[in-house]
C-alpha cells in the first residue's frame, strides 16, 4: 500500500506546510505546475522520495505572488473562479511557512471570502 497523504515540507524539511490526502496533493501540484507554465514562473515545488514535495519558500512566494497578481489583473469572473482554489491554497501554505505576499485588497474581487475555511482545512501543527 502506498502513501495516504502528500506532505508539503520546507526544502530543509524542518516544517510541514500542508499534509493533504494523496490525491488532493497530487491535484494541487498538477494545477500549480500548469499555472506556473502559463505564467512563466517556477513553482518552487520539488517531488521528493517520500511521496510528497519539498517547497523552496522564496520561489514559492514568487509563484504565489505571480498568481495573485494575475488574479488581480483581470475582472474576468471565469478566470477568477478557475484560479481561486489554487491561489487560496497557495496563500495558506505560504503563510504556514511564515511567508506572505504583497496584497492590494481593493483589487481582490472577493478572493478571500473562503480564506478562513481554507485556513482551517489546511491547518498544521507546529
Amino acid at each position: 500500500m502506498g502513501p495516504l497523504s502528500y506532505e508539503f515540507e520546507t526544502a530543509d524539511r524542518t516544517r510541514t506546510l500542508w499534509d493533504p490526502a494523496l490525491r488532493v496533493g497530487q491535484l494541487y501540484v498538477s494545477l500549480a505546475q500548469g499555472a506556473g507554465e502559463q505564467l512563466g514562473l517556477p513553482t518552487g515545488l520539488t517531488p521528493n522520495e517520500r511521496g510528497g514535495a519539498d517547497v523552496d519558500l522564496e520561489t514559492f512566494r514568487k509563484f504565489t505572488q505571480g498568481l495573485y497578481d494575475a488574479y488581480c489583473s483581470t475582472r474576468n469572473f471565469l478566470m477568477h473562479d478557475l484560479m481561486r482554489g489554487l491561489l487560496l491554497a497557495s496563500i495558506v501554505m505560504l503563510e504556514n511557512g511564515g511567508g506572505a505576499i504583497t496584497r492590494v485588497p481593493e483589487r481582490e474581487a472577493g478572493l478571500l471570502t473562503e480564506y478562513d475555511a481554507y485556513q482551517r482545512g489546511m491547518w498544521v501543527e507546529d
